[in-house]
This record gives C-alpha cells, structure tokens and sequence, in this order.
C-alpha cells in the first residue's frame, strides 16, 4: 500500500536529516593532538634567508639560531634555510627578491637597502654615528623604529637592526695616516652615492661592485683596496690580499632584518609576533658576539702581515662636509640633526 504525498515527503526529508547528521559526526570538529584540524594538514613555511657575509660570521650564526628558535616555537610550522655568501645574490638582488616575494627573509646593510627605501641614506653619512652606545640609541628608540616603519610601503617588513659594524679602510698601496695618503686609491665601494661621493672628497677613486668579487678584484689588482667593517675583512679574508688596514671608523654600519611584505601576509598574528621577538633577541645577541669578535679580528689581521694605523680622524671629517650639503636636504636635516643629538 502507497503512503500520501505528504507522508512520503516527510519520511524522505528525515532520512536525508539523519544522513547529514552521520556525515558531522563523521568528520567531527576541533583539533587533532598534531595541532591540525582532522583531515586539513596545517599551514606551513618552508622559507629562504640570505645575506652576504661568510659562513660563520657573527650575523650568520646569529641568524641560524634565529631560525632554530622559529622552528622550535611553531613546533615546525616555520623552517628557514639560511643561505650565506651571496649563495641567493648580492645585496640588491636579495632586497629586489624579497621585494618580489622570490626571496622570503634577507639580512642587509642600510648603504643597499637605501637603494630602495630612501630614509636609510642617513646611515651612509660619514662619521654621522659616534660610537657604539649612540648607535643602539638611535636604532633602538624611536629613530629606528620609523625607519623600520617606511618599509612597508616598499614592499618590505623591516624587524630590527643588526650589526655590520664600523667601516675600516684596507689597500695594497701604503699605509695611510691623513686623506693626502688616500688620494689616487682606487677603493672598491658599495653601489651606494652617498659612499662614492665622500671618498671622491678624500680623494680615493670610488669603484663600485657587488661583495661577491671583491676578494678577486683586489687579488688580481683591479681595485686597489676596500672598506668594510673588521668582521668581513677578517671572515672573508680580504686581508690575505691587502698590506695595510686604517681604523677610520668612517661609518656605521647597520644591517637591516627584512621580511618580503608579501610572505608576511600569509603568517598569523602568533608567527608574526615570534618573528617581531627573535628579531630583537638576534639583533641583541649578533651584536655582542660581533663585539667580542673584533678584538680577536684584529690580531688575526696583524698576525697574517698587515701593517695598522690609526689616523687622526679630524681632517677626514673636515674633507667631507661638502657630502652633508650635498645631501642635506634630501634625507632630511631634521632627521640628521635627531640623531646628532640623540646622547
């Protein structure tokens, strides 16, 4: 015997109710002891860090550690290779990377990164920084922090700054004591305008090229010397190729920990806090490692031959003031007048 219409409605929509009912119960809620919801494996990042310094410098291992901690606290959410000695490319092409998302996290010094995000120009002023506590001040307080800031409308997460250190001159021509004894050097330089135009002023020949060929430039006498901080002299061993090595101290050099705007988007605000942290605690560790490191850069140098001197730095600085007219206006008189004064 047939059912009524309605009956047979009603006996089919129960069935189809407690059909769905099964299939909930079935695939269930929450999440599973591995962190994932049941069946939907969880998000992960498997990302690349690069910068240009050797294996086994300061910033390097400092970055390796940063990325164990990051893996450890998201419990493998987040691994970071990182790639050492312009393995991903120089500076530019690993700040244009990460600018494009090809590149996930780079660690780079201003003098580059102000290619791309202007306010960074300041550090590249000469003697500007005047010692290592003023440095802190300025990069730690609210000077770095807007700086930091500006990045992000170049595509750009700015986390904190590390440390390159204070740039020293080498060359394989004499040893100098004044800016008369630079004259004539032809200096490999960073592709940096501010840079170039202060050695212009001392006299040097400002050569500019990517770090990668610099130890074969200055091997084969292309260039004629070099500024970089001791580490990089010392890790990169520039000084097996170099006679003679000037403590200037003529700039600071901040390094920048950078993350692709694009990658930062994909993470949680619990990533992105982890992130904000072990930038801070790698910055601070980075630079206490560095700082017990140049003593010991130092002596390495002069154990290998290098002759040291340590100039008076006065003149040098009384032969670039025509750099800070130059470029005054443009990074911004107030911003270089902050940091002067910043005690």
């Amino acid at each position: 015997m047939f059912k009524s219409g309605k009956a047979f409605k009603g006996t089919a929509l129960l069935a189809v109710l407690v059909l769905l009912s099964g299939l909930l119960a079935g695939c269930g809620g929450g999440k599973t002891s591995g962190g994932e919801q049941a069946g939907v494996p969880e998000k992960t990042w498997q990302l690349k860090a690069g910068h240009v310094a050797a294996a086994g410098h300061p910033m390097d291992e400092a970055l390796k550690d940063m990325a164990k901690k990051l893996e450890q606290s998201t419990n493998g959410r987040v691994k970071m290779d990182v790639f050492a000695a312009s393995a991903l490319g120089g500076e530019r092409e690993l700040i244009e990377g990460a600018r494009l998302g090809t590149v996930d996290v780079v660690l780079a010094t201003t003098a580059v990164t102000a290619n791309f995000v202007p306010g960074m120009k300041v550090f590249d002023l000469p003697f500007l920084i005047r010692d290592r506590d003023h440095a802190y001040k300025v990069l730690d307080g609210e000077i770095g922090r807007d700086l930091l800031n500006r990045m992000t409308e170049h595509n750009l997460i700015g986390l904190s700054f590390w440390e390159n250190g204070f740039r020293q001159m080498t060359n394989s021509k004499r040893p100098i004591n004044s800016p008369a004894d630079v004259k004539g050097i032809k200096l490999r330089t960073m592709e940096n305008p501010i840079h170039m135009d202060a050695w212009r002023a001392l006299g040097a020949d400002p050569t500019p090229m990517a770090f990668a060929e610099v130890f074969t430039a200055l091997q084969q006498g292309t260039v004629d010397g070099q500024e970089n901080p001791l580490a990089i002299i010392a890790t990169s061993r520039l000084f097996e190729v170099q006679k003679y090595l000037a403590l200037t101290n003529h700039n600071y050099s901040p390094m920048v920990l950078m993350v692709s705007k694009s990658v930062w988007e994909t993470f949680p605000e619990d990533i992105k806090q982890l992130f904000r942290q072990f930038a801070m605690e790698g910055a601070a560790d980075e630079r206490e490692a560095l700082h017990k490191a140049n003593a010991q850069y130092l002596e390495q140098i002069k154990a290998a031959g290098v002759q040291v001197t340590e100039p008076d730095t006065t003149p040098f600085q009384e032969a670039i003031k025509a750099v800070y007219d130059k470029y005054g206006d443009q990074i911004g008189k107030d911003l270089i007048d902050r940091i002067i004064n910043t005690r």
